[in-house]
């Protein structure tokens, strides 16, 4: 790049440190004119890479802000160019400042993204660590947080070339099979080579299978309470949003249709249901609601079961009639501060139905509540923390949707009968499209739309 850049690569707003960056050939030059060393005269070519300077930033003869400076010499830099931090203060007014007297040495506004894409371009990371990058600061989730960590490690990358080389060797053995085929040679058989295409596209395939499963977790997990009409259901979810957001009433069936709220529990964003009360009734309207519920709990990632202990009840063969329902769920014991004589949790607990987690809690209390909602969270992290997810950006599941159907299409032709002169073309475009994964891409378009979604100054 012949033009040197320059952003604020910290957050808005204040903090105890704001970071200013330059990358390019003028980088350490434009950086230099407004540094001013306590040593007094300091050269230029005295600057080591990697060494942090303690100096001055100055405007000409007005002191800024006392700095650290830090030099790193291209191509041994996050973008493979010369690159300057300038650590200053976290003051606003200050950063754009110090910044403003860059651009008038010489440097220029940095575009969205650019210092990243300066780096896949100098050839330090791939296209698919430079998107993990972006989901790295845009995480809303630990779990968001801990892929696009794995991305940005090379998982990716690496698969992208393990599955590129056995597209490789299976082009190079149908190649030689063309080329040799009147030669005393022996090459695999049909079964052999359709097994071997199989295996890759079963991976492909498997593997657009779990990036969708992990679309689904990322955009929103669902917390869905459930039970009987007036066991404090609306008042369990105003507590756990902390404002009144379902209507609260001592006449049952209040809630005819589902109630749900998006918002962060403990940094996982989840969509929190309240559903009608489940009870006998010939109320079209409310019976309709009621079947919203079931098919609401049945498809909750978290279900919440709440019952009301305040009331006498058979709890042995409550538990008995509801054990599918109970099997995996949180039971909110509520109204635990006036229970009934006739609770006791061991008649669920004693059960041992598989993943059932029992908590006394009072909405009119609050006992129980912070309890409760760690369980959520906990449930949370456990949906969360399998290996087997993992995030494809959109690029990279057109890319994978193409070499199976690539693949696809090559095992039709071989069926059919077709010579290895053209089943190999399908081999040839399942090889393009696995390059494009790692970012052999030279279109304008499809890098600016790729960076265009990072911050300034990253």
């Amino acid at each position: 790049m012949a033009d040197t850049i320059a952003a604020i690569s910290t957050a808005s707003g204040a903090g105890a440190i704001g970071i200013l960056r330059l990358s390019g050939p003028e980088a350490l030059p434009i950086a230099y004119r407004h540094l001013s060393f306590f040593e007094g005269a300091f050269p230029l070519s005295s600057i080591k890479p990697r060494n942090a300077y303690t100096c001055r930033f100055v405007d000409g003869e007005k002191k800024l802000d006392q700095v650290v400076f830090i030099y790193f010499a291209g191509p041994n830099s996050f973008t493979g160019e010369d690159l300057c931090e300038i650590h200053t203060h976290g003051n606003p007014i200050l950063l754009r400042e110090a910044l403003e007297c860059l651009f008038r040495s010489g440097a220029r506004p940095a575009k969205q993204g650019e210092f990243t894409k300066r780096a896949f371009i100098n050839g330090k990371i791939d296209l698919n660590e430079a998107e993990a990058i972006g989901r790295i600061i845009g995480a809303r989730s630990r779990f968001e947080l801990e892929l696009a960590q794995k991305n940005a490690f090379g998982e990716i990358s690496r698969l992208a070339s393990n599955l590129r080389s056995q597209l490789i060797s299976l082009k190079a053995e149908c190649e030689a099979e063309i080329d040799f085929s009147t030669e005393d040679l022996t090459f695999e058989s049909l079964e052999e080579r359709k097994k071997r295409i199989r295996s890759i596209s079963d991976i492909c395939s498997n593997l657009l299978k779990r990036s969708s499963e992990t679309e689904t977790l990322l955009e929103r997990s669902r917390v869905v309470l459930y039970g009987e009409p007036n066991t404090g259901k609306s008042s369990l979810m105003n507590l756990i949003l902390g404002r009144d957001r379902s209507i609260i009433s001592e006449i049952p069936g209040t809630t005819r249709d589902y109630i749900s709220e998006d918002f962060l529990l403990s940094g996982v964003p989840i969509r929190l249901i309240d559903t009608a009360g489940v009870r006998e009734t010939r109320d079209k309207i409310e019976k309709m609601g009621i079947e919203r519920s079931e098919k609401e709990f049945s498809q909750a990632d978290v279900r919440l079961f709440v019952i009301d202990v305040s009331q006498k009840n058979d709890w042995n063969k409550f538990a008995e009639e509801n054990r599918s329902k109970l099997e995996g769920a949180i039971v909110a014991a509520n109204k635990s501060d006036i229970r009934d004589p006739s609770w006791d949790p061991q008649y669920i607990l004693k059960k041992n139905y598989p993943g059932t987690v029992l908590v006394e809690v009072s909405c009119k209390s609050r006992q129980g509540l912070d309890t409760l909602v760690s369980e959520v969270s906990v449930k949370l992290q456990g949906l969360e923390s399998s290996e087997d997810y993992v995030l494809l950006e959109e690029r990279n599941r057109f890319h994978f949707s193409s070499i199976t159907r690539s693949l696809e299409n090559c095992l039709t032709l071989m069926e059919e009968g077709a010579p290895a002169e053209i089943y190999i073309k399908e081999i040839d475009s399942a090889l393009e499209q696995i390059g494009e994964v790692n970012g052999r891409v030279d279109t304008e378009e499809i890098l600016g739309r790729i960076f265009s979604k990072f911050c300034v100054g990253k």
